[in-house]
């Protein structure tokens, strides 16, 4: 399952979606709450992320390249901090998401974020 990568900038504190529709049979949708994580560990202060208002869409989206998520398909998560490497070199972020389903699977689906430098 591809995500398109998400970008923000240190500072922002975004609502990001997670498109989980094509892991997902037809009749199938996600339960309860996601967990949420991230790639790389062991990062501390700034460079961390945090995750909130975590949710599973009630109603489709429609993505701007054309896709829509189905209902009950589609993970949205507010996700602030983590930092650039530096002034100039952005940082590569893997957001992991594991949940339940109705049919009684559990999947993971994957996402990139680009934390980006102030003068990007």
């Amino acid at each position: 399952m591809t995500n398109p990568t998400l970008t923000k900038f240190s500072t922002e504190n975004d609502l990001f979606y997670l498109d989980c529709t094509s892991v997902l049979f037809a009749d199938d949708t996600i339960t309860g709450t996601p967990t949420l994580s991230y790639l790389p560990t062991g990062l501390t202060g700034g460079d961390q992320l945090s995750f909130s208002s975590i949710s599973v869409n009630t109603e489709a989206v429609t993505f701007p390249d054309g896709r829509v998520g189905k209902v009950g398909g589609v993970i949205l998560v507010r996700i602030a901090g983590g930092t650039p490497i530096s002034s100039t070199e952005e940082r590569t972020y893997t957001v992991i998401a594991t949940f339940s389903t109705a049919n009684g699977n559990t999947k993971t689906v994957r996402g990139r974020l680009l934390l980006l430098p102030l003068g990007y």
